[in-house]
């Protein structure tokens, strides 16, 4: 089974399908950075970085699975949810349409496609439908559903993943729940990182909340470390840091000007730090453990990281709902 994989990034999509025996064989990304990291990892025979607009049906060779992981900027509660046609951004998803209908004949019988749940709801629900409606015409019957990371790592990272199939209508099973016991301790190593020296854990302390205070204060008493993933947000027009009331990070996101790089909190029998979560925690919260980073900077990995697929997500679903309909 072969796969043409769009908005490619570094090729977590590509490693999830791998895992569950689809090969892909052509690729396709924009951004210099993150083809830099698919270079490092898988070479460079499959990719193709241009802009999708530029590309046409006979560029793409013949395969039996079409994925799309579109940019979320205009959908999600962290963008700027002004829908499909907010910008040129969330909007190349009718370029993926486009392809598929200059393919005609030789357009796969599959298609994935992923975002954020607020595609489903933007613009009152009608991006979406308009996506589905290009779909049907496309004579792909359409599904979908959410699956979040943190059944699978200790990362609340939750997507909808539109399932297209021309051969019949997809029967999706159902996705495992999240699991309690995954920790953030299992991903974050005692070693690993710069814990914040006392000015800078002060003003991190200062900038809580009251709430968020004593939830900080009652991880300090417990009898054991333990891991938890702090954000900042923007609260009266001000930055202050929240910390998540379970031992799993916030789903990673994009990292411009460092705004939404996540940090660790180290709490248990009377002591606190805190530092910021690096490039290796990022890979194995997307299950990208053996990936290579050197071709990027630091803020450049980081932010590949946070716009990518999760990896056992991708091996779930290519294995539960993809190969029960392209077999």
């Amino acid at each position: 089974m072969l796969a043409a994989e769009f908005f490619a990034g570094m090729g977590l999509m590509r490693a999830g399908l791998q895992h569950c025996g689809i090969e892909t064989v052509f690729a396709n990304d924009i951004d210099s950075n993150k083809a830099a990291l698919y270079r490092e990892n898988w070479g460079n025979s499959e990719l193709v970085v241009r802009d999708i607009r530029s590309l046409s049906g006979d560029d793409i060779p013949t395969v039996n699975l079409a994925t799309a992981s579109f940019p979320c900027v205009d959908l999600s509660l962290a963008g700027n949810r002004a829908g499909l046609h907010g910008s040129t951004r969330s909007s190349v998803i009718f370029d993926f349409c486009r392809i598929l209908k200059e393919m005609r004949y030789r357009a796969p019988s599959t298609i994935l496609i992923e975002n954020v749940p607020g595609f489903l709801t933007a613009n009152r629900g009608k991006d979406f439908e308009k996506v589905n409606g290009y779909l049907q015409r496309l004579d792909y019957q359409v599904a979908y559903g959410c699956v979040n990371a943190s059944a699978f790592l200790p990362q609340s990272r939750n997507r909808v993943f539109i399932l297209g199939s021309r051969e019949a209508m997809p029967v999706l099973i159902e996705p495992p729940s999240p699991r309690d016991d995954l920790c953030l301790a299992t991903v974050a190593k005692k070693d690993d990182g710069e814990w914040w020296p006392p000015s800078r854990l002060g003003a991190f302390l200062s900038s809580l909340s009251p709430a968020q205070a004593d939830r900080v204060k009652t991880y300090q008493r417990c009898d054991r470390i333990r891991y938890f993933g702090a954000y900042r947000r923007t609260r009266d027009g001000r930055a202050v840091w929240e910390v998540r009331a379970d031992e799993k990070a916030g789903a990673l996101r994009t990292t411009r000007g460092g705004s939404a790089r996540q940090a660790i909190l180290r709490a248990g029998q009377g002591k606190l730090s805190v530092r910021w979560m690096n490039v290796g925690e990022y890979a194995r919260l997307q299950g990208a453990d053996e990936f290579r980073f050197n071709s990027v900077s630091v803020q450049q990995a980081l932010f590949a990281l946070g716009d990518a697929v999760c990896v056992p997500v991708i091996e779930w679903i290519g294995c539960n709902w993809l190969k029960r309909i392209l077999l």
